[in-house]
């Protein structure tokens, strides 16, 4: 049973191991709130602007600054917003029925709360930025528009 117990230390350091810069992404499949099925590892070959959020207002004030640099059409990126607090789908639409720009990039809830594991969030919001071989570039809190231009510009050259 030396091999099983090795494997079972490795499998589970791994499990608790925060993802960070220069790591893989963990993959996940979610559902938006529009009922969409997302792949993060669909969107190989393409940037990733991932942020992982509750229903709070920091968050709100994140998502809307992804939105915004989606809008200005100015970056060739894939953005993706997470609720990664396990809140239903209609709590989820309610909350984003309050914004003042309407977040147009996919929405995904989380009932298991997956990616809150895998992601090992500590921070509201969490912002990743996530290059065309899935590898971690940018890992932070929040970061306003023209921060998360100048990191995908960083990884785009």
């Amino acid at each position: 049973g030396l091999i099983a117990g090795l494997v079972f230390l490795i499998g589970t350091a791994h499990a608790t191991a925060v993802p960070m810069v220069g790591d893989k992404a963990p993959d996940f499949t979610l559902t938006s709130v529009t009922g969409e099925k997302e792949t993060l590892s669909r969107h190989k070959g393409s940037i990733v602007v991932l942020g992982l959020f509750h229903i709070c207002d920091p968050c709100m004030n994140q998502a809307t600054e992804m939105q915004k640099l989606l809008n200005e059409g100015t970056v060739k990126a894939v953005f993706l917003g997470v609720n990664t607090d396990g809140d239903t789908q209609g709590d989820v639409l309610a909350y984003l029925r309050e914004f003042k720009t309407k977040v147009t990039f996919p929405y995904l809830i989380d009932p298991a709360k997956d990616v809150n594991k895998k992601y090992a969030q500590r921070f509201m919001p969490t912002v990743l930025i996530i290059d065309g071989e899935g590898i971690i570039r940018y890992r932070g809190s929040a970061t306003s528009k023209d921060g998360l231009l100048a990191e995908i510009k960083k990884i785009s050259r």
